[in-house]
């Protein structure tokens, strides 16, 4: 049976209808370009009603954009069955608090270990997704996210299995970069590329990802990279840095992602990596990621709990509402009754008449006081309104390197909230503790390494984060990016 496997990447969307397999058969393939500038979902949803009635027959499997998802690589201990799910559920909640998560099988080394490839999408999003599908008369049968397809096709490489090498699969003005050691993931970074393609620039950005790489590598045993592959960049682009890359002792090559897959003619498998990916599997009982069968699960839950409690729900409400009422009744008659008494009592005691007119004046004077208290809080109110000083977050930024790291703020776009910053050290720095480090302080929603460079003894680490609360402000109409 064929799958239609819907990619949605930044400028344009990937269409394609294959048969699933070890090696996948694709035989038509479409590449629209989004029009115009703006909301991302509306673009796509535009691009959506291009496709003709023949796309839309079967549910398609949607390959979800790379900046409205998150990926892990998680190990477990070996486990099967029932098992296995309760130890991946605990994971995902885990690393997944906010978003809509699931996960695929990755490899798995008997009595040992198993690894797991984790994607997770927020909700709010996934449902927009739906509603532009939806819209186009698109049915969906399945979300997944772009890091499960390219662990797919680098399964199906010999080079995967026998070496450890650098893998680099360019989407558009982004590249992903995998580390994997004989059949295992060990490491991957995500890099925005600024330049561009073919310059020297771009061959800069591309040999000082791969720089960091080695730099991480170095802190670990046993890891002799030896290759860097490549997909999705034309060979002639890629040129700039193949000197570079070579300096760093790496060969390099092209990546044969075509062996075995079939394509319409005149098509190149690396320009289709995430719709093959997509379409890569080794049977029917193999867990894969869907997050549209996760949150469709999810919603039935919710509203199945809801249905519950609507038999009760009335019942209960006219019980308390009457309790409440009845003790209302009930208090307010003894309180009243009790303030009679005692005011009867004092009104009757001679004594208290020069009493009560000081009162009186107190109460006045103290009114007075009342009135100025209230406007001093007002005004510290207004005081605590305006925003706190910058300062205060770079300080706590710069702390989690210690005092043997600098930084240094290269740029920020207060549009998007992309801080864009230099960690500066004397000593070699552990990217991904120091990376995970700037994620737990909970200033930023997403990190990127950029890369690290070298010079007069000092080590110069790249990177740029999204503040977490402008990443809100930024979110996409139905849904944070």
């Amino acid at each position: 049976m064929s799958q239609t496997v819907i990619v949605f990447e930044e400028d344009c969307i990937l269409a394609a209808v294959g048969k699933e397999g070890k090696q996948p058969a694709i035989t038509k393939a479409r590449r629209i370009e989004l029009r115009g500038q703006g909301d991302a979902f509306q673009r796509w949803q535009q691009a959506l009603k291009g496709l003709e009635e023949e796309w839309k027959q079967t549910p398609a499997r949607l390959v979800l954009p790379a900046n409205f998802c998150a990926s892990r690589v998680l190990t477990l201990p070996f486990g099967k069955g029932k098992q296995l799910q309760a130890m991946a559920v605990r994971e995902l909640e885990d690393s997944f608090r906010n978003e809509t998560a699931d996960y695929s099988e990755l490899f798995t080394e008997k009595k040992s270990c198993i690894d797991l490839c984790a994607g997770g999408v927020e909700a709010a999003n996934l449902e927009s997704f739906l509603e532009i599908c939806k819209s186009a008369g698109l049915p969906v049968g399945g979300m997944t996210v772009p890091m499960e397809g390219y662990l797919r096709v680098l399964r199906q490489l010999d080079s995967y299995w026998d070496r450890t090498a650098i893998y680099l699969f360019f989407e558009e003005d982004s590249m992903l970069s995998v580390l994997g050691q004989n059949g295992r993931y060990v490491y991957s970074s995500r890099s925005r590329l600024f330049s561009e393609p073919g310059t020297l620039d771009f061959g800069t950005e591309i040999v000082r990802s791969i720089s960091g790489i080695l730099q991480f590598s170095g802190n670990k045993q046993n890891l002799d990279i030896t290759e860097v592959y490549y997909a999705g960049c034309p060979a002639d682009d890629f040129e700039v840095s193949v000197e570079g890359i070579q300096n760093l002792n790496l060969r390099v090559f092209p990546m044969a992602a075509g062996k075995g897959v079939s394509l319409p003619g005149g098509m190149k498998a690396q320009d289709w990596l995430p719709c093959i990916g997509a379409l890569v599997s080794r049977g029917r009982k193999e867990k894969r990621i869907n997050l549209y069968q996760v949150l469709k699960a999810s919603a039935e839950k919710e509203e199945k709990q809801k249905g519950i409690w609507k038999h009760f729900l009335v019942p209960a409400a006219v019980l308390g509402i009457c309790l409440i009422l009845t003790g209302i009744t009930v208090g307010f008659q003894l309180r009243a009754g009790q303030r009679i008494r005692q005011q009867l009592d004092w009104i009757e005691d001679p004594k208290n008449e020069q009493g009560y007119r000081e009162a009186r004046a107190l109460q006045g004077t103290l009114s007075r006081l009342e009135d100025s208290l209230s406007q001093l809080m007002r005004t510290g109110q207004n005081l605590e309104g305006y925003p706190e000083f910058s300062s205060g977050m770079l300080r706590k930024i710069e702390s989690i390197g210690g005092g043997g790291m600098d930084l240094r703020i290269i740029g920020y776009d207060a549009k998007t909230g992309v801080l864009t910053f230099d960690a500066v050290s004397g000593d070699v720095i552990d990217i991904p503790s120091y990376i995970q480090s700037l994620q737990d302080t909970g200033l930023f929603h997403e990190v990127d390494y950029t890369g690290y460079t070298f010079e007069n003894e000092w080590y110069t680490l790249s990177l740029s984060g999204t503040l977490e609360g402008n990443a809100e402000k930024q979110a996409p109409e139905g849904g944070k990016s």
